[in-house]
């Protein structure tokens, strides 16, 4: 396989905050530079200078193919030459792969100006955005944001060429977590796998009345569960509560996802996935509570906090390891990350993933659009992978007709219940419903009517009010 791929152009549009967190500038700085240097296979040395963040000064690097390339202890310092002590390791490791990777190919890497008219910035292959706040800045009629949004589509509508990591509408469907988890429900029923079976859940749209408890019952919900903003993103997204009792409810704020908890002896796989690739990242997650209605009093958390790395929490504290306690196994990961990538056509997304103590099974509890990539070491070479594969239509690619009716089915509900206890497992598994798998392949360089986002278009205004929250204190989760 052709693996240089000089003069293909990437555009990426990131929050200054995103940008700084993934280092994406240096990133970029290292692809412009590297697609502008003359490599023949005689001369093994690239010298540039590459604007890296080191403690906030700017400092020069000079980058040697032939020791990058084999590893060398007489590499430059830090292997990127960088002599200012204290350049986060982490992020070294990081650009040190992606030069490995970008030595063997070509593609130039600008960032996106989304205030300005794309088309003077293109031509583009490829887009990587986050455009996530302003999406939902768009459905609350933001004029800016609107004008941006716009302006991202009419690009797309006017290059259905260029390749768009990741689809909006897909983008819309991560943010909703109730269409997110209705979409999982999908995948478990189709793929019917004894080893995945994720938490029942109901959403909320109004304040808790005296049918409440007949409905959460009717879905198969069981105390304790956990209550979750139903807009997976922004600061909010992340303050969360156990409920134990019907008490406990009048504290629930609608619209909100209610979602049954599953005890997991306190460890959260978090699964970041590139294209094909994906890295399982362990975390430490809430401890186990008896199941049952309890008179404890709700817990209010914020999850963000609970599952840091370094997190150290009475929440997290496990008193003794209880039931089964399996590392996920790496082909269900691996199916279910390929269901969501065929479903929805994304690309840059994470999956949070518990093993259910008593059954061993794996269980969904949370999908994000473009997650952070905490501990992906290799995340700047599986992106190049995953462009290089895109633009020669390596990847197969869902057709327009069966993605347009998966996300359609999402909006008017499924028809079969699949209910998952947390002792038992599966209950009852419905008949398998294929309308959304991929009946005929097509290479991923031909894409779209599929990528058009309607601001406001079946928006419900439970969920334009709740966004509002959500934005208040937006920029900190991204």
């Amino acid at each position: 396989m052709q693996t240089f791929l000089k003069g293909k152009r990437v555009g990426y549009w990131l929050s200054e905050k995103k940008i700084r967190k993934l280092n994406f500038q240096a990133f970029a700085e290292l692809c412009r530079y590297i697609a502008s240097g003359t490599v023949d296979g005689k001369n093994t040395t690239v010298r540039m200078i590459l604007m890296c963040e080191c403690g906030g000064v700017v400092s020069q690097c000079v980058i040697q193919q032939s020791c990058v390339l084999k590893g060398r202890s007489d590499a430059p310092v830090n292997n990127l030459g960088c002599t200012r002590i204290g350049f986060h390791s982490f992020r070294h490791t990081m650009l040190v792969e992606a030069i490995k990777a970008l030595l063997k190919r070509g593609v130039e890497v600008v960032q996106l100006d989304l205030t300005k008219p794309i088309e003077d910035q293109g031509p583009l292959d490829v887009i990587i955005h986050k455009l996530t706040d302003v999406i939902l800045e768009a459905d609350q009629n933001d004029s800016q944001s609107l004008e941006l949004v716009q302006r991202f589509q009419e690009y797309i509508d006017a290059h259905p060429e260029t390749i768009i990591l990741d689809p909006l509408p897909a983008i819309r469907t991560l943010l909703d977590r109730s269409k997110s988890y209705d979409l999982i429900r999908q995948i478990e029923a189709y793929m019917q796998d004894e080893r995945i079976c994720s938490p029942p859940f109901m959403e909320l749209t109004s304040a808790c009345g005296e049918d409440t408890l007949q409905l959460i019952e009717k879905k198969g919900l069981a105390f304790p569960f956990i209550c979750k903003t139903r807009v997976a993103h922004g600061t909010n997204s992340h303050e969360m509560a156990i409920i134990f009792n019907q008490e406990g409810l009048k504290a629930v704020r609608p619209p909100c996802v209610i979602q049954s908890f599953i005890n997991h002896n306190a460890v959260l796989y978090k699964v970041f996935v590139v294209g094909e690739s994906y890295t399982v990242v362990k975390r430490p997650s809430l401890k186990n509570f008896s199941a049952g209605i309890s008179d404890r009093e709700s817990i209010f958390f914020n999850s963000h906090n609970v599952s840091k790395p370094e997190s150290s929490s009475v929440l997290t504290a496990l008193d003794k390891i209880e039931g089964v306690f399996e590392r996920p196994n790496d082909d269900v990961i691996r199916e279910i990350s390929k269901a969501l990538r065929q479903a929805l056509g994304v690309s840059l997304f994470g999956i949070d993933i518990i093993i259910n103590n008593q059954t061993g099974q794996h269980a969904v509890i949370d999908i994000n659009a473009f997650p952070g990539y905490e501990g992906v070491s290799e995340f700047f070479t599986d992106l190049l992978n995953h462009i290089a594969a895109v633009l020669q239509g390596q990847v197969p690619e869902v057709t327009q007709l069966n993605r347009s009716k998966l996300l359609a089915e999402q909006t008017s509900g499924i028809m079969d219940e699949r209910i998952c206890c947390t002792s038992t497992g599966c209950l009852s598994v419905m008949g398998k419903d294929s309308s959304w798998i991929v009946e005929s392949e097509t290479n991923s360089s031909v894409k779209l009517q599929h990528q058009r986002l309607g601001c406001n278009s079946a928006v419900s205004p439970s969920f334009q009010q709740h966004c509002v929250a959500t934005l208040a204190t937006k920029a900190s989760s991204q």
